[in-house]
């Protein structure tokens, strides 16, 4: 599809919610996903788009940096996350946590993809961006978007 096909239908949506990919894409510059990730958090960043995360996709930001003993990246990576223009981080609260429950119950999904699921949902999104396939295969709402499919 490409990177137009990607602008196009950012161009239809006003909130998506980001799987962690999204932003691991962009930090590592993934050489097939980060001109796609560039243009999905320009689009944030610059509030053409609302953007939806989770405290999840902070945890798996930090992880490698945890594991490297990297204290700076791990500040850098949190501050990347915490302080991203139009971005909700939504914490792991009572609502969400009770939200993941059904999803997982419903869809056999990992905890941390309903968590990221159910996330979406509350936020009322109009997709949900990720590379995880099964994801798109397990749930029909919200819209489950691929980054492949743009590549």
């Amino acid at each position: 599809m490409g990177i137009a096909a990607l602008r196009n239908r950012l161009r239809e949506w006003k909130c998506v919610a980001l799987d962690t990919n999204v932003f691991a894409y962009q930090l590592l510059d993934h050489p097939d996903y980060a001109p796609l990730t560039e243009l999905i958090l320009h689009s944030v960043e610059t509030g053409h788009l609302r953007g939806v995360t989770t405290t999840i996709t902070l945890a798996e930001i930090l992880t490698q940096a945890e594991q490297e003993a990297n204290a700076q990246a791990a500040m850098d990576y949190e501050a990347y996350l915490t302080l991203f223009p139009n971005l909700t981080l939504m914490p792991v609260d009572v609502q969400l946590a009770k939200a993941a429950a059904r999803v997982r119950a419903q869809f056999r999904l990992k905890l941390p993809d309903a968590i990221q699921v159910a996330a979406a949902m509350i936020a009322k999104v109009d997709a949900l961006i990720t590379n995880d396939r099964e994801l798109q295969k397990k749930v029909s709402e919200p819209v489950v978007v691929l980054l492949s499919d743009f590549v």
